[in-house]
């Protein structure tokens, strides 16, 4: 678990809608402290959210429309020759503002301040 992409899911602003919002937030704590690797499947993040794995799977596809979060094909890739079938896996993308139309001031001053918390 990161406390750092955790930090960085909570202060984000860019999705407003709540159920959007508790997808990133779980996905965040599967993911390293550099945002990266999360690869839960989609019925672990129901049992962890409470949501119906149709609905997380839209909320991913919401947060990767808003450029919060990307697939990364290489670590899937990786884990299906060690025998993981079907991993999807995704990057938090840490430098995306954290509200709409943040200058990047803002945003490196979250990310700086998630540092000096750890």
């Amino acid at each position: 678990m990161s406390a750092q992409a955790q930090a960085w899911a909570m202060t984000q602003q860019i999705v407003t809608d709540p159920t959007a919002r508790h997808v990133l937030l779980v996905l965040a704590g599967y993911a390293g402290q550099d945002g990266r690797g999360a690869h839960p499947t989609a019925a672990r993040m129901a049992r962890d959210t409470g949501l119906h794995e149709r609905t997380v799977r839209a909320k991913l596809m919401v947060l990767e429309a808003e450029d919060l979060i990307r697939r990364d094909r290489e670590l899937a890739a990786y884990l299906e020759r060690r025998g993981v079938p079907k991993a999807i896996c995704y990057d938090l993308v840490l430098d995306a503002p954290v509200q709409p139309g943040a200058p990047a001031a803002i945003v490196a001053g979250v990310t700086q301040s998630m540092d000096l918390a750890a």
